[in-house]
């Protein structure tokens, strides 16, 4: 072994033990929680208790899953994710939330946001104002809403779950099935600075591959354009080649079903599609890094393709080719721009395109005006569009709990019912009988009134059976999605309602798994991070150590304590190059003397 590496492993080492002068000090392993969790045999000595409760204080479900019953509590969840959130009118006494209610007692309301995710999960630590679970963005690295969450961890304002998880089977193996990232997992959800603790729930988790959402996004005409300018859409495949086309429907003059002059491109939600529009200027990765031929490595936002993207944006606002109001436009005026064929152009999921025309009565009124799709447009070596994903996810969403929430049993026994078998049938499709049949094979199906509405009008169906609680709460209490394989369809209507458009779609836009990492959480312009690049990009051989077992021991080197606010890299590029390498020299003098 060469002296750097076995210095580098015995820094670990020695880091590890506290052995550093000016290391923190802790009574619990490193734990930085200030919850204690219950050991392995606390957990046990309490399961054993519960069993010789009377009977009556548990809910036993269809397959035999046994849940504590709670004494009406009452909790909140935040769903943070900027553009708010569908639900029932009524959380409380909506058909599904008292039917879980009469179960095991629990009745969980959900609270959305109309604002940056980043600045709710800010305000809330800031102010100690917390419900008691919440669903954020949790992508990986080190930057936005994941940073804020690893900063609440590792500063012992989460709960750590670790020790319950055996105690709620039906959430403990969100980390077991399916195919997620063991990158994400090692790095992310465990991240190293949380010394062992587990304080992010995963969610969104594909059970399998064919469970990975599919989110068909891309770029979408009104039907009658390229049939008047003799142009086949799915010809187009650079984002050239769609500004001529922008061009020439400009220049046609084209109005809408109400005789109105027509704007040419819009978005949806703040213009946060946009990028659909610039995809031939985008790489087929995983990461905001690009690596250079060379073993160059390169932040995107930094790059010379950025700025060139973001001069075509500016280009085609300059132009009148693109919506000035789309970076300040709501969904609904979306929406009316889209249904009214206002807008000849839109971009975001091909489903929310297909259900404002719907909504509308352009579907059904002028079906010439049905939009399909443009290209879709290849990527910028010239290969097809797919929707990238790792293996699993490249990030996900997750459920954190905060240490002011009421009573973690009860939020945890509620996820475990709900990401049950009969739980998830219950939150998906409702009712036997009411809502939905059972097949040939046992598989829930709704009702064939309902599935017949739904091809028709899917936006007020969904609405209606959210009232009823059936629907609303799903896609962010989902841990382990296995609906495919226990109801032979990903969501309730698509065995037998899919609009033929979608279906067409997908078989153009296919998911792809890509090996590797996204991982962003080392700095831009770091000297050697040239050496992270083939652990974290595809196509490379995985590295000897793993980032965390590295960059925990730099970061304890440079900051003389184990537990920080930030990472190794963040630390650096505030104490400058000198400093940092300083530091870490001054370490590796002790551990040679220590030695």
């Amino acid at each position: 072994m060469k002296k750097k590496q076995f210095l580098a492993l015995a820094l670990s080492a020695v880091m590890a033990g506290g052995m550093l002068a000016g290391c923190g000090s802790s009574t619990d392993n490193g734990s930085a929680s200030t919850t204690p969790a219950a050991s392995e045999d606390t957990a046990k000595d309490d399961t054993a208790a519960a069993d010789t409760e009377e009977d009556g204080d548990y809910y036993v479900d269809e397959d035999g899953n046994k849940y504590k019953k709670f004494d009406d509590v009452q909790l909140k969840m935040l769903v943070c994710w900027n553009g708010g959130f569908n639900t029932a009118d009524d959380q409380y006494n909506n058909e599904v939330a008292a039917a879980i209610r009469d179960k095991i007692g629990v009745t969980v309301e959900f609270e959305g946001i109309m604002m940056s995710e980043d600045e709710k999960l800010n305000m809330m630590f800031a102010s100690g104002d917390m419900p008691d679970m919440i669903n954020a963005p949790y992508w990986g690295g080190s930057s936005g809403s994941t940073g804020i969450i690893k900063k609440a961890g590792a500063e012992g304002r989460l709960i750590d779950i670790k020790d319950m998880l055996p105690n709620y089977p039906n959430i403990s193996d969100a980390w077991d099935v399916g195919v997620i990232s063991q990158k994400y997992l090692e790095n992310d959800i465990d991240d190293p600075s949380f010394n062992g603790a587990r304080y992010v729930l995963p969610t969104e988790v594909a059970g399998d591959v064919e469970d990975i959402a599919v989110w068909n996004y891309g770029v979408f005409v009104r039907g009658d354009v390229p049939e008047a300018l003799g142009i086949d859409p799915t010809s187009i495949k650079t984002t050239e080649e769609l500004l001529d086309f922008m061009q020439k429907a400009k220049d046609y003059g084209f109005k809408d079903v109400n005789g109105n002059d027509c704007i040419v491109a819009t978005t949806f939600h703040n213009g946060w599609s946009y990028d659909d529009y610039l995809q031939s200027y985008n790489e087929k990765k995983l990461t905001n890094y690009s690596l250079d031929a060379d073993g160059n490595v390169t932040y995107d936002k930094l790059s010379e393709n950025y700025v060139n993207k973001n001069l075509v944006v500016w280009k085609m606002v300059h132009d009148g080719l693109l919506d000035k109001e789309c970076f300040t436009t709501t969904d609904d005026a979306a929406k009316e721009k889209v249904g009214n064929g206002t807008a000849l152009f839109t971009c975001a999921q091909y489903g929310v395109t297909i259900d404002a025309t719907k909504q509308s009565g352009l579907y059904d009124s002028n079906p010439e005006m049905r939009y399909t799709w443009v290209g879709p447009l290849n990527y910028s070596d010239g290969s097809a569009l797919a929707q990238v994903e790792s293996e699993g996810r490249s990030g996900s969403p997750a459920i954190i709990f905060p240490t002011t929430c009421s009573n973690i049993d009860a939020a945890m026994t509620w996820l475990d019912y709900v990401n049950s078998k009969e739980g998830t049938k219950l939150i998906c499709y409702g009712f036997e009988g009411d809502t939905y049949e059972l097949n040939a094979d046992g598989q829930p199906r709704m009702t064939a009134e309902l599935t017949e509405r739904y091809a028709t009008d899917s936006e007020s169906v969904k609405k209606e059976l959210r009232q009823r609680g059936i629907g609303y709460m799903a896609g962010r209490t989902y841990v382990a999605k296995k609906n495919t394989k226990w109801f032979g369809e990903s969501a309730p209507f698509e065995a037998d309602a899919e609009n033929e458009y979608i279906t067409a779609y997908k078989k153009v836009r296919p998911v792809e798994i890509l090996k590797g990492y996204a991982i962003d959480a080392m700095a831009p312009g770091y000297e050697n991070y040239s050496d992270f690049s083939e652990w974290a990009f595809d196509d490379v051989k995985e590295k000897e150590y793993k980032n965390g077992y590295v960059m925990w021991p730099i970061r304890t080197a440079v900051s003389g304590k184990q537990m920080t606010p930030g990472g190794a890299t963040e630390l650096m590029e505030v104490l400058g190059k000198e400093e940092s390498i300083s530091r870490i020299k001054a370490a590796i003098e002790k551990l040679e003397k220590e030695l």
